[in-house]
């Protein structure tokens, strides 16, 4: 999640502060015909960004577990790809499989180190939200 604030944007250059890290973009000027004032219309304050809420099972059971070895699929979908194999090793944050959810692919990665022990589905399967995709040991 990343705060970001942006500052005047009639000014070049324009400041874009990021987690309290400050940025300077420069910005071309429209042409003159062109140019307008800035609206102030449709300007938000900063605000956070935060990832969308996890599907929950049975009502009190979240979706993505850290701890748990089966890789489940976070939204409802169709798997696009599968990268890896029973019996390869995976490192925490590597890409294994992607699904697909209204022409968005969602990257899944291993949450933590393991070795593939078990793929529940194949490429075009259609998968509900928290569905077994991978199982790790």
């Amino acid at each position: 999640m990343y705060t970001v604030e942006v500052g005047d944007v009639s000014r070049s250059p324009l400041e874009v502060n990021v987690d309290g890290q400050s940025f300077y973009v420069e910005v071309d000027a429209p042409p003159a015909e062109t140019a307008q004032p800035p609206s102030r219309r449709g300007r938000r304050p900063p605000s956070r960004i935060a990832p969308p809420a996890l599907p929950r099972v049975g009502g009190s059971v979240p979706a993505f577990d850290p701890s748990d070895k089966v890789l489940r699929a976070p939204m409802p979908g169709r798997v696009i790809a599968i990268r890896v194999r029973p019996g390869d090793r995976v490192a925490a944050g590597d890409e294994v499989c992607v699904v697909e959810a209204m022409k968005m692919e969602q990257s899944i990665r291993a949450a933590q180190d393991g070795v593939v022990k078990g793929i529940f589905v194949q490429p075009m399967d259609s998968v509900g939200a928290n569905d077994a995709l991978i199982e790790l040991e």
